[in-house]
C-alpha cells in the first residue's frame, strides 16, 4: 500500500525528519513525501528534500517552476491557484493521486510527531474496522468534546457552524458500534488545537490529551456531521477527486471541502473517523486579527452552505461522480442572498469556479484512462505501458 505525505511550506520543513524516523522505526517501507514550495519558500528547502531522499524516503520537492511545468495540461488550475497561498497543497494532492498513492496524508509543517505508529494509525482509512460512532439528534457532533483541555474550557473545531454551537444540552447523543469503510481519518492535536481566531482572541486553549472516557478512534454515524481540516488528515485515494481546497474562501479553504466529502461519504455509506494519531502542534506565528478577517465570510455562510449540501440528492457511485453532481447542483441550492456582502458573493463565486476546475481535471484523467485502457486492449502494449503513456 503506497502512502504519500503531502505538505506545503514557506520554511525548511525539518519536522519531516521525525516522520521518517517514525516510519523507519515501525518498519514502513512504501512511503514517500511531496513538498510544495511557494515564492516565500527558502532555496535551501530543495537541498533539504534531496537529502531526505538520499537518507530516508523519497521526498519530491516542487518549486514554482516545477509546478508550472506539472500543470501545463491544466492551465485553468494553474491560473486559479495564487502564489503565497497554502492552497497550493492541491498540486501535491493531485500529484500524489496521479503517482498512484493509495492513502494521502496531509500535514502542516508545524505538526510534530509523537512516539506512536503514525502510519499504522492513519491506515485505518480504506478499512472497515468496528468503531464506536457518535450520533446526535441535531445532526452535529463537536469532536473537540473528546479532548481534555487544561482548564476544562469547552471549545469547537475551526469551521463548526456558529448556529450549531452550545446546543449539547438540547441534543441527544448516543454511541454505537459501526463497521463501514473509513474514507477519512482526522487525527487530533495536543497543545494548540485547530480552533477559530475568535476563540483564540478570547482565551488560550491548551489540549493535554484525549478525555479518559473517550475512545482513541471513533466515527460519526452517517447523517451526523463535523468538519475536518487538512493537517494530520488521511484520505483514501477515492476521495481526492472530491477534495479541493479553495483559495477564495479564506481560512475555510479546507473546512468547506470537508463538508462536501462528509456529504458524499454519507451517500456512499462511508464514515469519517477522528482521534489518533495525535500530533503536537507548535503553531507558526499568526496575526489573529488577520485570521479573523479571513474567517469572517466562512462564519457567516457555513450554516446555509451545509444546509444546501444536505438538501442535495446524489446518485453517483464514486466520489468523483458525486462531486460532479455537487458542482452541478450546488449553485441553485445555495444562491447568493439579497443581503450578502460583496465579499460573500465573491467567495461563493470563487469556490464554485474552483470546484468546477478541479472536477474537470479529474474528468480529463478519466477520459485519458479510458483511452489508454482501450489502447492496451487493442494494441501490443500492457496496461502498465498504457498508463505510462498517460503520464507523458
Amino acid at each position: 500500500m503506497k502512502i504519500t505525505i503531502v505538505t506545503t511550506t514557506i520554511y525548511i520543513p525539518t519536522a519531516l525528519e521525525k516522520y521518517c524516523q517514525n516510519a523507519r522505526f515501525f518498519g514502513h517501507s512504501d512511503l514517500n513525501f511531496i513538498v510544495i514550495g511557494d515564492k516565500k519558500t527558502p532555496a535551501e528547502t530543495r537541498s533539504f528534500c534531496q537529502r531526505m531522499s538520499a537518507d530516508h524516503y523519497s521526498c519530491t520537492y516542487l518549486g514554482i517552476e516545477e509546478q508550472r511545468e506539472y500543470l501545463e495540461r491544466y492551465p485553468a488550475l494553474w491560473n486559479h491557484l495564487p502564489f503565497n497561498s497554502i492552497q497550493r497543497r492541491n498540486i501535491g494532492l493531485l500529484k500524489a493521486w496521479q503517482d498512484g498513492a493509495d492513502i494521502v496524508i496531509t500535514i502542516d509543517d508545524d505538526n510534530w510527531m509523537l512516539n506512536h505508529d503514525f502510519l499504522r494509525l492513519h491506515s485505518i482509512v480504506g478499512q472497515s474496522p468496528e468503531l464506536p460512532a457518535y450520533e446526535t439528534s441535531s445532526g452535529w457532533f463537536n469532536v473537540c468534546s473528546v479532548l481534555d483541555e487544561a482548564s476544562g474550557i469547552p471549545f469547537y473545531h475551526r469551521g463548526f457552524p456558529r448556529g450549531e454551537r452550545w446546543k449539547e444540552k438540547e441534543t441527544f447523543t448516543c454511541v454505537s458500534p459501526i463497521k463501514r469503510r473509513v474514507a477519512v481519518n482526522a487525527g487530533l492535536w495536543l497543545d494548540d488545537p485547530d480552533i477559530d481566531a475568535m476563540t483564540r482572541l478570547e482565551r488560550p486553549i491548551v489540549v493535554r490529551g484525549m478525555s479518559a472516557s473517550a475512545p482513541s478512534s471513533f466515527a460519526l454515524q452517517p447523517g451526523t456531521w463535523s468538519p475536518f481540516n487538512s493537517q494530520n488528515t488521511a484520505l483514501i485515494r477515492d476521495v481526492i477527486p472530491a477534495y479541493f481546497l479553495s483559495p477564495c474562501v479564506g481560512r475555510y479553504d479546507d473546512i468547506w471541502p470537508s463538508y462536501i466529502v462528509v456529504r458524499i461519504a454519507q451517500h456512499l455509506d462511508d464514515v469519517i473517523a477522528y482521534g489518533h494519531p495525535l500530533l503536537r502542534q507548535k503553531r507558526n506565528e499568526h496575526i489573529l486579527w488577520k485570521d479573523l478577517d479571513n474567517e469572517r465570510v466562512g462564519m457567516l455562510l457555513t450554516d446555509e452552505f451545509c444546509a444546501a449540501l444536505r438538501s442535495l440528492t446524489l446518485r453517483g457511485n464514486s466520489y468523483h461522480e458525486c462531486y460532479g453532481e455537487v458542482v452541478e447542483k450546488l449553485p441553485s441550492a445555495w444562491p447568493a442572498g439579497p443581503k450578502w456582502t460583496d465579499a460573500m458573493i465573491s467567495a461563493r463565486a470563487g469556490l464554485l469556479e474552483g470546484m468546477a476546475i478541479w472536477h474537470s481535471v479529474f474528468e480529463q484523467q478519466t477520459t485519458a484512462s479510458l483511452a489508454n485502457l482501450a489502447l492496451a486492449q487493442h494494441a501490443s502494449v500492457s496496461p502498465a505501458e498504457a498508463l505510462a503513456l498517460q503520464s507523458r
